[in-house]
Order: structure tokens, then C-alpha cells, then sequence
């Protein structure tokens, strides 16, 4: 998987996609509510807001795993701070919120094939006659309906509305929807049903799972809200199909957590290289791993490496791949060791992603060997949560550019903005600070335009 991962990174000249130009944006941002296009129409000047709805706004976005903590699909809402306004919005208001959301997926980009993954879009009952929904890509999305009383007075009404979709190649969750006899009908209807573990005991949690596998045999069971290690354990033990939640991305670190003996060895290694050492002095502290000189002899010996002759020694090896491609070998083999958790998958993945829209993001103010030190801090920024270590402390262990130190660190600097607006996208907790955009230089359509591109190269990639 290495060699494929840093065939696709790191070979050839290839270079993010160029930035949107201003005029291109204004004809294809595909979040952005037009007088056109939307629902209810806007008056001119009113660009960024319809009927008193933003038409711009950050989508947040979160991984859904299986329980082996393998990466199956993403979640994307709007940021909970919009969203905490629910119960005050009319249904048109919803619904133009949610044509926010689907607007951001009808860019051309979008159509590309998602592989095995799925995307859960969080939508509002009243999104479901919307006609963007036969724009988007047909087998691509799950619509994750959020339960309303007034939509489902008569839940029979819908079975006919609900069944065209499923037609049309859309998958339905539900979300937390209620026990209630009159809804049961439904039930069955669902591709997947999403439980919240908050404010709830195992027993509890136990008992509503066994009812809803029961009412939806089918169907395929989220658990969301994960917030702590504990849940985390115990939903992975009961009878469920994925989980999703902020765990992960607020995992707590102790400076008492044991680091991988071969972590440490990586990260010397990695120095040497970054010092440009010669290649014996590499080579010798790299002997001391026997998997670690395997795998890069593996790596050089690959037919996808195109050498005429086989390399049998460390020292050769170091001389045909050259310091940056070792080192960017050595920084995803960081992110693809086997560790004792079972998530270096989610890692990598969310490692990759970060990198990458930093790059993307960053492309129309930074110089090229400037993107690659973006990217290295987008993968970087995951290091506390792959070494359980604070990032002081990894820091000190690393021979990195003061630049990406001290976006690690304290998110500030050159490159600290763009780290900052990689990280809003995960966290819906966060405001939508206008100064966070100005600060990194982008909008807010451009951040999610580079969010929906990283998932696709990323899909491809790994």
C-alpha cells in the first residue's frame, strides 16, 4: 500500500488544482444560493444571505468506521452552530439550509466514484422533494433524515415518497428517530438507523439497539456522539454496525502512554534525512529496525519502482530514492504501521485529508516547495494522536522548518491558518470566525470545495 500511496503523493510533477478564479467561483460555487437558483429567490445585493439565510457557510465534517475502526464513509452537516437554530426555523428556512448542503456536491468534481465509501449527507425531512436531489450523483449518498412530528403526523403518507427515492439510487437513514408504533412501518424503509449514545447507559443504549434491529432487520446500525474512550469500548462490544464521533479527533493524550520502540527509530531516522545525513550514517540508524530496512528494501525492489537491477543494501537504497523521497516515504509508513489500537487506518486517512486541503488551500499564496511543507504539516498535526504524546514533546523529537513548528504548536505563523481552517472543518463546536478566513486567505466555498476534492484524491490514493 506504501508504494502505491507514494507513487500517487509524491511521483511525477503533478501539483494541486489551481485555484478557482474569482469569476469562475461566481458562476459554479456550488454553495452558494443564487437568485436563480434558489427556492425562494433573493433580491440583488444579496449574495451572501436569502430570506435571512446565510447561503455561505462551512460544512463540518466527520468519519463514519466500522467496528474494526476502518474508514467507511463521512458524515457532512451544517456546523452545529447553525444548526442549534432547528427548532426556531420554518420549513422553508430548512430547506434552504439544506440546499446550502446539497449545492456543495453538485460540482462537477462530485461525480467522480466514491469507491466503497459512503457519504451521509444530514438533511431535514423537508429536503425531500427538492429537485437538486436528481442532480446529484446517482448511488453515492446516504440522506440522513433528522426526525420531525409534524413531517410524520401520517408517517404512511410518505412510504410512496420515501420508496421514489430509494428508485432513484439514494440510500435513507434515520436519525434517532422515536420508538412510536405509528412509525414502525418505516422502519423497514431505512438503509440505516443512527443511534445517540449521549445522556445514555449501556443498558439503555442495549435495549434501544435490540428494539430498532428488531423493528429494521435490514438496516444498518450507526452509533454517533462518541466522545470519550470508554464509549467508544463499549459500542464496538454491542451489536452494532458503525460508529461516529468527535472521539478520535479529541483523543486524550498521557505523557505516561508507552511510544512504539519503532515509532522513536522512525522519527530518528526521519531527522537524519531531514538533515540531509549521508547515506551510511542513515543507513546505519535505520539497521537497528531489521522490519524497518525490510520494508524500504521491499519498497526500491517494487516493480512499480522501475529499476533494471535489484538494490541489495540500505546504502544504495538511500542513494537511488533521494532525502525527500525517503522522507515522505518515511512519513506515511509513520501513518501506516500496525498499531495496537486497530486505527491507523482512521489516521492515515485523516492525516491525508489535512494535508491535503492545506496544499489545495494554499496554492494561490504559496510558492511549490512551500506546498510541500503544507502538506507535511497537515499530516503532522495527527502525530500527537498516532505517538499518544503531547505535540511538545514531538515536537522536540523532530528536526522540522520553524514555519510548520510553529503551526503544530500554537496554529499561528505562515502556514498556522490554513492548519486552523483544516481543523474547523472537523470541529462543528468551533464559530465561524470571519477572521479565521481572512487570516488564511480563503472563503468559505473555497474551504468547502477543498474538503469535497480531498475526499476524492484521498479515495484515490489509498
Amino acid at each position: 500500500m506504501v508504494f502505491g500511496l507514494i507513487k500517487k503523493l509524491f511521483g511525477g510533477e503533478e501539483t494541486p488544482p489551481p485555484p478557482t478564479s474569482a469569476a469562475q467561483a461566481a458562476r459554479t460555487s456550488p454553495n452558494t444560493v443564487t437568485p436563480a437558483t434558489s427556492a425562494l429567490g433573493a433580491a440583488p445585493g444579496q449574495a451572501g444571505f436569502v430570506a435571512g439565510v446565510p447561503t455561505e457557510t462551512m460544512l463540518q465534517r466527520e468519519i463514519v468506521l466500522d467496528r474494526e475502526l476502518k474508514v467507511v464513509g463521512y458524515d457532512f452537516r451544517l456546523r452545529d452552530s447553525v444548526l442549534k437554530r432547528k427548532d426556531k426555523m420554518a420549513h422553508s428556512v430548512w430547506k434552504l439550509y439544506d440546499e446550502v448542503l446539497l449545492r456543495n456536491f453538485l460540482a462537477e468534481e462530485s461525480t467522480k466514484a466514491f469507491g466503497a465509501k459512503r457519504i451521509f449527507l444530514e438533511v431535514s425531512v423537508w429536503a425531500l422533494d427538492s429537485p437538486l436531489l436528481a442532480k446529484l450523483p446517482k448511488g453515492r449518498f446516504v440522506l440522513m433524515l433528522h426526525y420531525n412530528a409534524e413531517f410524520f403526523q401520517d408517517a404512511l403518507e410518505h412510504i410512496e415518497m420515501l420508496q421514489a427515492l430509494k428508485d432513484q439510487g439514494f440510500q435513507l437513514g434515520f436519525d434517532n428517530f422515536p420508538m412510536d408504533a405509528a412509525l414502525l412501518p418505516l422502519f423497514q424503509m431505512a438503509d440505516y438507523h443512527k443511534l445517540s449514545v449521549s445522556d445514555k447507559d449501556v443498558t439503555e443504549l442495549s435495549k434501544i439497539i435490540s428494539a430498532t434491529a428488531n423493528a429494521a432487520p435490514d438496516a444498518e446500525l450507526l452509533v454517533g456522539d462518541i466522545h470519550f474512550f470508554e464509549e467508544l469500548q463499549v459500542c464496538r462490544q454491542l451489536q452494532v454496525h458503525y460508529l461516529q464521533g468527535s472521539y478520535l479527533r479529541r483523543k486524550e493524550l498521557s505523557e505516561a502512554d508507552a511510544v512504539d520502540a519503532s515509532y522513536l527509530r522512525l522519527l530518528e531516522v526521519l531527522n537524519l534525512v531531514r538533515a540531509e545525513a549521508e547515506p551510511p550514517v542513515i543507513a546505519n540508524a535505520m539497521k537497528y529496525d531489521p522490519m524497518l530496512s525490510f520494508k524500504l528494501l521491499r519498497y526500491v525492489n517494487s516493480p512499480g519502482a522501475g529499476l533494471l537491477a535489484k538494490v541489495e543494501t540500505l546504502d544504495r537504497a538511500m542513494i537511488v530514492l533521494g532525502h525527500k523521497q525517503l522522507y515522505r516515504w518515511l512519513t506515511l509508513l509513520l501513518f501506516s504501521h500496525e498499531r495496537q489500537e486497530g486505527d491507523h487506518s482512521l489516521l492515515l486517512e485523516t492525516a491525508l485529508l489535512r494535508g491535503r486541503i492545506m496544499e489545495t488551500l494554499g496554492a494561490k499564496q504559496f510558492k511549490r516547495e512551500e506546498l510541500d511543507q503544507l502538506f507535511t504539516t497537515g499530516m503532522f498535526s495527527m502525530l500527537d494522536a498516532l505517538l499518544r504524546q503531547p505535540m511538545e514533546k514531538i515536537v522536540e523529537k523532530l528536526n522540522l522548518p520553524d514555519q510548520i513548528n510553529q503551526a503544530l504548536l500554537t496554529q499561528e505563523g505562515r502556514f498556522g491558518p490554513l492548519l486552523a481552517l483544516a481543523l474547523a472543518c472537523e470541529d462543528g463546536d468551533l464559530p465561524e470566525d470571519p477572521k479565521l478566513f481572512a487570516a488564511a486567505g480563503v472563503s468559505k466555498s473555497e474551504a468547502n470545495r477543498a474538503q469535497i476534492e480531498a475526499l476524492l484524491w484521498v479515495e484515490e490514493v489509498v
